[in-house]
C-alpha cells in the first residue's frame, strides 16, 4: 500500500550575544584588534545604550580596490553578531544519480546544480544511508566539486548503484511517498559561525508526533528505523555528542530540546547534519503526514 508524502515546516532560532571578542593570539593570549590612541572609553553603557569610543582616530573607515578591502579605526575588526545559523533541507525534486566520488568532485548529472548551492551526496539511500553535504565550488561537465565534504565519519562509497545527489534548500522537507519494503530519509544540513572560544551547541523539538488528523506514526524506541515497522526518528552527523543519542542510534524527536550538534571551539561555517527517517507497517493509516520542527543553536558560554 502507498502512503501520501509529507512535509517537516522548519524553523531556525538564532541566538545573538551583544558582547564580543576582543586576532592576535600566543598559547597565554589572544588579541583579537588592537589600536593607538589618544584617550576615550573602551566601552560605556548604561540600561538603555552601549557606547564604543576613542580620541584620535586618523584614517578610519572603509576602503577597498579589485584586490583588497582595508577597515581602519578602532575596533573595525569587531563585529557584533555574535552566531549565525543557516538550515539547508533535502529537495527531492533535485535528485541525480552519483556514479564516482573523487576527493571533493563527485560524478553526476549537473541539471539543477549551481556554484554556491549545498548538496547532500547519499551512498545507498534508505535506512542504512551513508551521507556527506558539501558547497559547491564549481562545476565542470558531469562533475560537481564542493569546498569540503562534512560526513559523520564515515566517506560514501560511490558506485552508481541506489547512489544520489540532492540540493540542500528552503525550510521545508518532503519525504515523498511511503513503502513498507523500505525507509524513507531527508538531509537537513545545518550550518554554523559563531566567534565564541567555547563553540556552540545545536537542539530541536517538535510541535507534536508525525501526524496524520488524529493519526500518526509511532516514534522510534528500539534505536533503529526499520523498514515494515512503523517507526519515526533521527539521527546526527556529530559523533561526539553527550547530551543526546542522536550520535550513536535513531532516536525519537520529543517535545523538549535535544542537543543535535555540539562543537567546543570558536567556528567559522561549521556544518553538521540530521538525517531524518520514517518507516510505515501494513496497518499505517494512508494520509498526509506532517509536523513542526524547530532548531536553536546557541553559544557554548
Amino acid at each position: 500500500m502507498n502512503y501520501r508524502a509529507f512535509g517537516l515546516i522548519l524553523v531556525g532560532i538564532f541566538v545573538f550575544s551583544n558582547s564580543a571578542l576582543a586576532a592576535m593570539s600566543s598559547t597565554n593570549y589572544q588579541i583579537l584588534w588592537d589600536s593607538v590612541d589618544s584617550g576615550g572609553s573602551d566601552t560605556s553603557s548604561s540600561a538603555s545604550y552601549i557606547l564604543r569610543d576613542s580620541v584620535g582616530n586618523p584614517a578610519a573607515g572603509s576602503s577597498s580596490s579589485t584586490n583588497y578591502s582595508d577597515q581602519a579605526g578602532y575596533r573595525s575588526g569587531i563585529f557584533d553578531q555574535f552566531l549565525s545559523f543557516d538550515l539547508f533541507t533535502q529537495s527531492n525534486g533535485t535528485q541525480q544519480s552519483a556514479t564516482l566520488v573523487a576527493g571533493t568532485t563527485v560524478t553526476a548529472t549537473t541539471s539543477g546544480f549551481s556554484t554556491g548551492d549545498y548538496i547532500a551526496l547519499v551512498q545507498d539511500l534508505g535506512a542504512s544511508q551513508v551521507t556527506a553535504i558539501g558547497k559547491i565550488a564549481s562545476i565542470g561537465a558531469g562533475t560537481i566539486t564542493v569546498d569540503a565534504w562534512k560526513n559523520n565519519g564515515t566517506a560514501p562509497t560511490i558506485d552508481g548503484t541506489n547512489d544520489y545527489v540532492y540540493k540542500l534548500t528552503g525550510t521545508s522537507a518532503a519525504f515523498g511517498t511511503f513503502s513498507t519494503s523500505s525507509v524513507s530519509t531527508s538531509v537537513i544540513g545545518l550550518e554554523v559561525t559563531i566567534d565564541e572560544d567555547s563553540g556552540y551547541t545545536v537542539q530541536i523539538l517538535e510541535d507534536g508526533e508525525l501526524r496524520s488528523g488524529s493519526d500518526t506514526i509511532n516514534e522510534v524506541a528500539d534505536g533503529s528505523v526499520t523498514a515494515g515497522s512503523e517507526e519515526y526518528g533521527a539521527c546526527s552527523s556529530d559523533t561526539s555528542l553527550t547530551g543526546s543519542t542522536f550520535d550513536t542510534a535513531d532516536t525519537a524527536i520529543t517535545l523538549s530540546f535535544q542537543d543535535i550538534a555540539n562543537e567546543s571551539t570558536l567556528q567559522f561555517n561549521s556544518r553538521n547534519f540530521l538525517t531524518l527517517k520514517t518507516a510505515i507497517s501494513s496497518s499505517t493509516p494512508s494520509g498526509s503526514y506532517a509536523q513542526v520542527l524547530t532548531f536553536i543553536a546557541s553559544g557554548n558560554f
